[in-house]
C-alpha cells in the first residue's frame, strides 16, 4: 500500500500572549467540568429513572390484578341481574316466591348485591330483601330526576347501565344497575334495579388493606364531567405521577389511581448519595489528565491529526474508508493513465453479516470485520489496495494485473482465506462472501464508473450464490436496465389496472371444507401476455414498487371479501407483505384504515410475512405487527423453515400461523427424512399452539398423512389452483356442497363457509 504523507497543522498558538491562552484554558476547563458534572447528574437521574420505572412497573401489576378483579366482580353481579330477565317475563305479574328463592341464592353467593327492585311501568311493586326497604315500594321513578335519567339511558341503550354510587332511600350510597325489560312484543314491561354495595366489594379485592399502596376509584374524567373527586379512596392519590388506570362496565367508565403509602416512588437513599460522590470524584480526575493534555503542545498536535485520520480511515478496521478510497482509486486511475498499465478493481461483499449482529450482537460484529480486514490485507501484496467502503463491503485494488483471469483467481483465493473458522468470543464463524469484478480500462476510467460497475458485479455474485465471482459486462449492464424498464412497467401496469388478484383455497384438514384462501396477484401485460410473478415480483421488491403493488392487494382483497360474502362466504383471506412495506412506521396504520373503511372484519384477514423480514429493523417490525396482532389481524410466517433461526422469531413475535414450505412436502410421504421433518414442524405448531398451513399438497397420500398428523390447514394443485374472484366462488360453493353431501349434512345455504 502507498505511503500518506502526515498531514501538518500550523500551531494556532504560537502568536498568542500567555494572558488570552490561560483566558482559553481556563474557559475549555470551566466547560469540561460543566459538561463532566452534567454527565455525572444525567447517570444519576438514570439509575433514578431505572428504579422508578421498576417501582411503576410493580404498582402497576398490582393494579392490573385489582382492575381485573373489580371487573369480574362487577360483571358477576350484574349477571344475576341479567338471570332475572327470563322469570320475571315468565307471568305477566312476577311470582314473588319463585324470585324470592333465586334472590336468596344470589345473595347468599359470594355477591356484593344488597337489593334488587323491580318496577312494572317504572313503579317499584317488588323488592327483595323487603326489610329496611319498604319505604322503596310504590316509588315513581319518574319523579325523581336523577335516577330518571339513569333509566332513560338504560331504555335507550336496551342494556344493563351500572350508575353511581348514588345516594339511595335508604340513607345510603351504592351502585345501581338497571337493566329496562321489554316484553317479547318489544313493549316495555319495566325496570330491574340491582343495588351493589361498591364498599363491600373493594373490600373483597384490598382495596383499602394494600400493605403498599393507596388506591382511588373516580368516575372518568371527561368534557361532561371534567371536575370528578374520589368516591372511594382518597381523592389525593390522583396526584400527576400517580398511576391511572380505566375500569370499563357496561355504559360507563371508571379511572383506577394506586400511588404508594410511603408517598414517595423511590426513596433518596445512601446509594444516591454515593454515586454523586463518585462521579464527582471521577470528574476531578478527569479534569485533572486533562489539564495534563492541553498544556502539552505535543499532545494537542497528536489530537489534531488524529482527527485527520479519523477523516480518511474507518475507526474500527483502520483502514480507509470509502472517501479516501475513491481519492486513492483516483490516483491509481491516473497513474495507470500515464503508464498505460492495468489494474482490477474488487468489491467483496461478506454474506449474513447483519444475521450474525442480530443473533451474536454487534459486538461480536465488531470484533469479525476486523478480523475479516486481518485476513484480506495477509491475503493481498502489499502493493494493492484496500479499504472498507460500507457496512460489510471491502473494496480490492490489485495494481499493475493485466490478466483478468489472474484477477478471479486472486478474488477465489481471498475468499477462500476467508473461510477457515474465526473463533470469536468462543463462536466459531465461516466467513462467506460474494465479489464482483471491474477491470480498468475496459470497465471504466472513472473512479465513481469502475466502483458502481464492481459493485453491480458484485450483486450478481450474490445472486449466483455464496463465494461466487462476477465480473462487470455489459449482459450486465442490459440486465439491469431491463430490471430499471420492467420496474417502470410495473408502476403503468397499476395506473392502468392490468393487474388482478386470484385466489387459491385452502382446506380446513378437520372439516374437509375449504374455509380460507390465499391471495395472489396476477399480471397480464398488453404486449407480453401473462407474466409470471416470479419475475416481477423480486424487481418490485428490489426497486420500492411492490409497495405499490402490495396497496393494491390489499384494497382489492378487501372488496373482493365483500363479494364473496355477499355469495354466502365467510372466508378468511391470506395476503403476503413485502419486507419493504414495512419500513414505513406507518404502515400498520394505513393498512387498518384501509382495512376499516372498506367495513370488512380484520379477523378476516391474515397478513403473511418472511422470516427474512424479522431479521432487519426488529424494533420497528415488531411495533407493526403488534398493531396488526391487537387489531384482530392474523399474522403467519411464510414458508417456515426455510429462513434463519426460526424458532427465535416464533418465540419473539406475536405469530399466530406457520406455513410449511412447499419443499419440505416434496416426496412426502414416502422418503422418510421429508417425513420426519415436516411431522417435527407441525409438532413444533401445536407446541406452541399455533395453527399450521401446508403448502403443495398435491396427491391423496400427502392428504392423508397430514390428516394424521392433525395438520390444520392444507393448500395446493390437489385442491386448485388460484383463480379469479367468480371463478373461486363457484368453486367454493361447489366445492364446500360436495364435502357437506359426502358428510350427510344438508346445507341450506349452498356453498357457505364455517
Amino acid at each position: 500500500m502507498k505511503q500518506i504523507d502526515v498531514v501538518s497543522f500550523p500551531d494556532k498558538f504560537g502568536k498568542q500572549s500567555e494572558r488570552w491562552r490561560l483566558l482559553r484554558y481556563l474557559v475549555v476547563v470551566l466547560f469540561i467540568a460543566s459538561a463532566l458534572l452534567y454527565a455525572v447528574y444525567l447517570v444519576v437521574d438514570s439509575e433514578r429513572q431505572q428504579q422508578l420505572e421498576v417501582e411503576k412497573r410493580r404498582a402497576s401489576e398490582h393494579m392490573s390484578a385489582m382492575r381485573g378483579q373489580i371487573e369480574q366482580r362487577l360483571q358477576s353481579n350484574m349477571l344475576a341481574l341479567r338471570a332475572l330477565r327470563p322469570e320475571i317475563l315468565w307471568q305477566d305479574t312476577p311470582d314473588r316466591v319463585r324470585l324470592q328463592h333465586i334472590m336468596d341464592e344470589f345473595l347468599s353467593s359470594d355477591l356484593d348485591i344488597m337489593h334488587v327492585a323491580l318496577a312494572p311501568d317504572l313503579i317499584v311493586k317488588f323488592v327483595y330483601p323487603v326489610e329496611g326497604n319498604q319505604s322503596m315500594i310504590g316509588f315513581n321513578y319518574r319523579l325523581d330526576t336523577d335516577q330518571y335519567a339513569g333509566i332513560l339511558r338504560s331504555i335507550a341503550v336496551k342494556d344493563v347501565v351500572l350508575t353511581g354510587p348514588l345516594q339511595l332511600l335508604q340513607g345510603r350510597e351504592a351502585l345501581v344497575a338497571r337493566m329496562p325489560i321489554f316484553r317479547n312484543d318489544r313493549t316495555l314491561w319495566g325496570v330491574a334495579s340491582l343495588v351493589i354495595d361498591h364498599v363491600h366489594m373493594l373490600e373483597g379485592v384490598q382495596f383499602y388493606q394494600h400493605p403498599n399502596y393507596n388506591f382511588a376509584l373516580r368516575q372518568a374524567v371527561n368534557d361532561i364531567n371534567p371536575d370528578s373527586v374520589a368516591f372511594a379512596g382518597e381523592n389525593d392519590v390522583f396526584k400527576p405521577d400517580a398511576l391511572i388506570t380505566e375500569i370499563k362496565f357496561p355504559r360507563g367508565r371508571w379511572e383506577l389511581a394506586a400511588y404508594p403509602r410511603d408517598g414517595q416512588w423511590v426513596a433518596t437513599n445512601a446509594d444516591f448519595w454515593l454515586h454523586w460522590a463518585i462521579g464527582i470524584g471521577l470528574t476531578a480526575v478527569i479534569l485533572s489528565a486533562f489539564l495534563m493534555l492541553i498544556f502539552t503542545q505535543h499532545r494537542l498536535r497528536g489530537a489534531i491529526s488524529t482527527i485527520a485520520y479519523q477523516a480518511r480511515y474507518d475507526g474500527l478496521t483502520d483502514l480507509p474508508n470509502r472517501n479516501f478510497f475513491s481519492e486513492q482509486l483516483g490516483a491509481d486511475i491516473r497513474h495507470a493513465l500515464r503508464n498505460e498499465q492495468k489494474f482490477a478493481l474488487l468489491v467483496l461483499d461478506l454474506d449474513h453479516l447483519r444475521e450474525i449482529n442480530d443473533v451474536l450482537g454487534h459486538e461480536v460484529g465488531d470484533a469479525l470485520l476486523q478480523r475479516v480486514a486481518e485476513r484480506i490485507r495477509t491475503s493481498i501484496r502489499e502493493d494493492d489496495l484496500l479499504a472498507r467502503i460500507g457496512g460489510d463491503e471491502f473494496a480490492i485494488v490489485l495494481r499493475d494485473l493485466n490478466d483478468p483471469s489472474e484477477a478471479e483467481i486472486r478474488a477465489k483465493a481471498i475468499m477462500n482465506d476467508l473461510l477457515h473458522t474465526l473463533d470469536i468470543e468462543h463462536n466459531h464463524i465461516n466467513m462467506t462472501a460474494s465479489t464482483g469484478i471491474s477491470m480498468f480500462p475496459h470497465d471504466g476510467q472513472e473512479v465513481q464508473q469502475l466502483l458502481k460497475h464492481a459493485e453491480l458485479a458484485m450483486y450478481a455474485a450474490k445472486q449466483q450464490g455464496a463465494m461466487s465471482v462476477h465480473f462487470f459486462d455489459e449482459q450486465l449492464r442490459q440486465s439491469t436496465e431491463r430490471d430499471i424498464n420492467l420496474h417502470h412497467q410495473i408502476i403503468k401496469g397499476i395506473e392502468a389496472e392490468q393487474f388482478e388478484v386470484h385466489y387459491q383455497p385452502v382446506i380446513e384438514t378437520e372439516t374437509g371444507l375449504l374455509t380460507r384462501c390465499e391471495a395472489l396477484i396476477r399480471w397480464t401485460h398488453p404486449e407480453r401476455g401473462a407474466i409470471s410473478p416470479a419475475e416481477f415480483i423480486p424487481i418490485a421488491e428490489k426497486t420500492g414498487a411492490i409497495i405499490g403493488l402490495g396497496d393494491f392487494v390489499l384494497r382489492q382483497v378487501v372488496r373482493d371479501w365483500k363479494k364473496m360474502n355477499s355469495a354466502g362466504l365467510d372466508l378468511s383471506i391470506a395476503l403476503n407483505r413485502s419486507p419493504r412495506e414495512f419500513n414505513d412506521r406507518q404502515a400498520a396504520s394505513h393498512w387498518l384504515n384501509v382495512i376499516a373503511a372498506a367495513d370488512v372484519p380484520p379477523n378476516r384477514l391474515m397478513f403473511e410475512i418472511t422470516e427474512s423480514m424479522l431479521m432487519r429493523n426488529k424494533e420497528r417490525q415488531f411495533a407493526n405487527l403488534r398493531k396488526l396482532r391487537d387489531a384482530g389481524i392474523t399474522l403467519a410466517i411464510d414458508d417456515f423453515g426455510t429462513g434463519y433461526s426460526s424458532l427465535n422469531y416464533l418465540r419473539s413475535y406475536p405469530i399466530d400461523v406457520i406455513k410449511i414450505d412447499r419443499s419440505f412436502l416434496h416426496n412426502v410421504p414416502h422418503q422418510g427424512q421429508q417425513k420426519a421433518l415436516v411431522e417435527v414442524l407441525i409438532r413444533i405448531a401445536h407446541t406452541l399452539n399455533m395453527k399450521v398451513v401446508a403448502e403443495g399438497v398435491e396427491h391423496e397420500q400427502q392428504v392423508e398423512f397430514l390428516q394424521q398428523q392433525k395438520c390444520h390447514f392444507q393448500q395446493g394443485f390437489h385442491y386448485g389452483r388460484a383463480m379469479p374472484l367468480n371463478e373461486f366462488i363457484r368453486f367454493t360453493q361447489q366445492f364446500n356442497r360436495n364435502v357437506m353431501e359426502q358428510a350427510g349434512i344438508d346445507d341450506k345455504v349452498s356453498g357457505a363457509s364455517r
